[in-house]
């Protein structure tokens, strides 16, 4: 196995808050654990960050679509120059950080021919990536994308691949998620130490049914391999922005309540049809102070830096497009933070002391429901 996981601690009331080590290639984590975005858009790039506390584990997400890897395919130029703006985004992570690559393979539901398969390994087997993902497809039915997983490893299995492959799990419906970790567990060539689950764009208290299939099953798969099973969380979001609120519940944190280890940038893109979706694009910063999320406008009144951050509240003021850099720090950490409050057993005073969640009763009343049925116990409905 190239990666290796280790149980560390957890929380004395939520079971599911744990420490987590992960191990690859000799390259270490201890969770939970903020990943930082290497985007290709410079000033999204969020390992330019420098506090020692949030660097370890990096995420390289690319969307690709058919004409993309058709012109990676045909064209030397195109190919080079695709795998050059990866090294370029890369290029501040340093030689003992982890880095995982996730890619999206938009073909609007359509299975990718063979030959895009083919490409698509190609891409994914980068010399500077320590583990991978299967790559996902949008829109493509569970059936159709288990029948893409054969034929990827197939491809894999005649080629010479370096990075660790991980599973993922499409944003699928909660009956998909057993019939997933089944298929995954049969194949020996992924590392089911380590699994990827993309929330396309939503948190994890909204989705909180999925989330307890996906620990319910993870749980289950650490008893059959006696194996931790390591949780990342693709595209989660802090919760769903309205036009009458200037701040929201920071709902993305609370997913390290929930048995996930790390999580990542929101990479979803926002469809905005006449005014529907114009809301989600306004800015929204994290106040680290009663975990909340607020907007430009109220920000100036509510929020002050009342600790040395890189990027500073008055450099999003100036700058709107430093919002995901100022939320990455501070989300990461209060990964950091929380980690601590596992290790000292303190998760839940710790978190009733952030006054934008601790009196959202539906919150705690989900996080409540995932650990009942994730161990075992009966879920009530909502």
């Amino acid at each position: 196995m190239r990666i290796e996981t280790k149980f560390v601690d957890c929380d004395k009331d939520f079971h599911l808050a744990r420490s987590v080590r992960l191990r690859i290639y000799g390259k270490e984590i201890v969770a939970p654990k903020r990943a930082l975005s290497a985007s290709g858009n410079r000033i999204f790039n969020e390992v330019i960050l420098q506090n020692e506390a949030l660097r370890g584990l990096v995420e390289v997400y690319r969307r690709l679509d058919p004409n993309k890897v058709h012109k990676i395919l045909n064209d030397n130029v195109a190919a080079a120059r695709f795998s050059v703006e990866i090294s370029f985004s890369i290029r501040e992570v340093k030689e003992d950080e982890i880095i995982l690559g996730l890619f999206e393979y938009d073909a609007q539901g359509k299975m990718p021919t063979l030959d895009h398969t083919n490409m698509l390994l190609h891409i994914l087997n980068n010399p500077h990536f320590d583990a991978v993902a299967v790559p996902f497809i949008p829109k493509l039915p569970c059936e159709d994308y288990i029948q893409f997983l054969e034929s990827f490893i197939e491809v894999y299995k005649s080629s010479s691949f370096r990075p660790a492959l991980a599973p993922f799990i499409p944003h699928y419906s909660i009956s998909s998620v057993p019939a997933l970790f089944s298929f995954y567990a049969k194949k020996d060539i992924f590392e089911n130490n380590l699994i990827c689950v993309d929330f396309n764009g939503s948190n994890p208290i909204s989705q909180y049914m999925f989330v307890s299939a996906i620990v319910k099953e993870a749980i289950k798969l650490e008893k059959e391999t006696d194996q931790t099973v390591f949780l990342h969380a693709v595209n989660l979001k802090y919760g769903k922005a309205t036009k009458r609120l200037e701040v929201v519940p920071a709902k993305d944190l609370v997913i390290f309540t929930m048995g996930f280890n790390s999580f990542g940038s929101n990479h979803k893109r926002v469809a905005i049809l006449n005014d529907v979706g114009v809301h989600e694009l306004k800015t929204k910063l994290l106040n680290r102070d009663d975990y909340g999320y607020y907007s430009l406008e109220a920000v100036r009144n509510r929020m002050e830096d009342t600790q040395r951050y890189q990027i500073r509240m008055n450099d999003v003021v100036n700058n709107k497009k430093l919002a995901k850099l100022f939320n990455a720090e501070r989300q990461g950490l209060e990964s950091v933070k929380i980690s601590e409050e596992i290790k000292e057993r303190e998760l839940k005073r710790y978190l009733l002391s952030k006054r934008q969640i601790a009196n959202e009763q539906l919150i705690w009343k989900r996080i409540s429901k995932v650990h009942n049925k994730a161990l075992q116990k009966t879920l009530l409905e909502a």
